[in-house]
């Protein structure tokens, strides 16, 4: 595919890149992943100055009208560097709900997500959801001055730092999903269990005992819900498979460096023949999930009818050559790899992590089989 970035984009690419190779290192990194805060506000801020987060936002609504392509671009260097702050939770699948909705409830809370200060979770999924939308047991039934939610949502990540929280549940009296919008006093009341995930990041169960909300905090329901929901999640999937496709990069770059300074019966890994054919391999799958990648930002960029089964194609794909490429990095590099001293064992871990939330491989493959037919 003959894909290239615009000029801007390439200023942005290497803009985002300069600043993560200068203040995002390994090192630093894992100092904080373990650390007692689950990210850095101090990054988080500076990105925020930066105008990272103006990206995912129109010019009416502040933001520089980014495309699904500058998405991409932004998360496949996020990728590279194993970034932990929550773009994907707060940008993507909060403000990605917040744009969608009259600016009477969203101007504000978009202006103050565009400047660092507002940190956003979107607690949709449930246990036994595995990807699809609709399936979600929490319920909201109707009362006399609002509504009163039950149920369990999993997996919710950076829901301990959210300022807003929406919150999907069914609507008892019409059985529609509705959006419910949950400001940090009310997630104070919430039952919280929270925990550190194996990628570096923090994620929490949540139980809704009989939450009372006021009629206003119904933000969306029915069919405007859903595709309100199908809009924002095929644009996280883009965004995980710019990531994926970020950290094979990477991988692959530091493979073929280890190969050529790693020696064995007194030459170098990458003297071996049969090395070479498995770092060829390696970039091989690589190209194949960016082409996908490039297609599927393309298709979403242009609305094309077809954009939903192009993203489960990439995803698929990606999924598949991630994993691929992440474990030859692994055997390539022997035993040294899976220690928390190097970063090639992390990247395994957020590419099994990416690969499975919000739907799994199997789940995006399904969906593409029956797109097709």
């Amino acid at each position: 595919m003959n894909f290239e970035y615009n000029e801007d984009q390439l200023v942005v690419k290497e803009s985002v890149s300069k600043y993560l190779q200068d203040n995002y290192g390994f090192e630093s990194r894992q100092k904080m992943v373990n650390s007692d805060k689950p990210f850095s506000s101090e990054t988080w801020s500076e990105c925020a100055d930066l105008g990272w987060l103006h990206m995912h936002f129109s010019e009416e609504q502040g933001g520089i009208g980014g495309t699904p392509i500058d998405t991409m671009l932004l998360f496949e260097e996020l990728g590279r560097f194993l970034v932990i702050e929550p773009f994907l939770e707060t940008m993507v699948l909060v403000g990605g709900i917040l744009k969608r909705l009259p600016s009477e409830f969203s101007a504000n809370k978009i202006k103050a997500l565009m400047s660092g200060q507002l940190q956003g979770a979107l607690a949709h999924f449930e246990a036994a959801s595995r990807g699809e939308l609709s399936n979600i047991d929490a319920t909201a039934l109707s009362l006399q001055d609002g509504y009163c939610i039950n149920g369990r949502k999993s997996v919710v990540y950076n829901a301990q730092e959210a300022d807003l929280l929406l919150v999907t549940a069914k609507l008892v009296a019409s059985g529609d999903i509705g959006i419910f919008a949950l400001s940090k006093e009310d997630v104070s009341n919430l039952k919280l269990r929270a925990y550190p995930t194996v990628d570096g990041r923090s994620a929490a169960d949540i139980d809704f005992v009989d939450i009372h909300v006021n009629e206003s905090q119904l933000i969306s329901y029915g069919d405007a819900a859903i595709e309100i929901l199908q809009k924002v999640f095929d644009e996280a999937h883009l965004a995980l498979t710019a990531e994926m496709v970020g950290a094979m990069d990477e991988l692959l770059k530091a493979t073929v460096e280890y190969t050529k300074e790693r020696k064995q019966f007194g030459t170098t890994l990458s003297s071996f023949q049969v090395l070479q054919h498995s770092m060829a391999d390696m970039f091989m799958a690589k190209e194949l999930a960016r082409s996908l990648m490039y297609a599927a930002a393309i298709k979403l960029r242009d609305g094309s009818s077809d954009s939903r089964r192009f993203i489960a194609a990439a995803k698929v794909k990606t999924d598949m050559s991630a994993k691929q490429v992440a474990h030859a990095a692994i055997q390539l590099h022997g035993g040294i790899a899976t220690t928390d001293d190097l970063n090639v064992g992390h990247y395994l871990k957020r590419i099994t992590v990416a690969s499975q939330i919000f739907g799994n491989t199997d789940f995006h493959l399904k969906h593409y089989a029956d797109s097709a037919s």
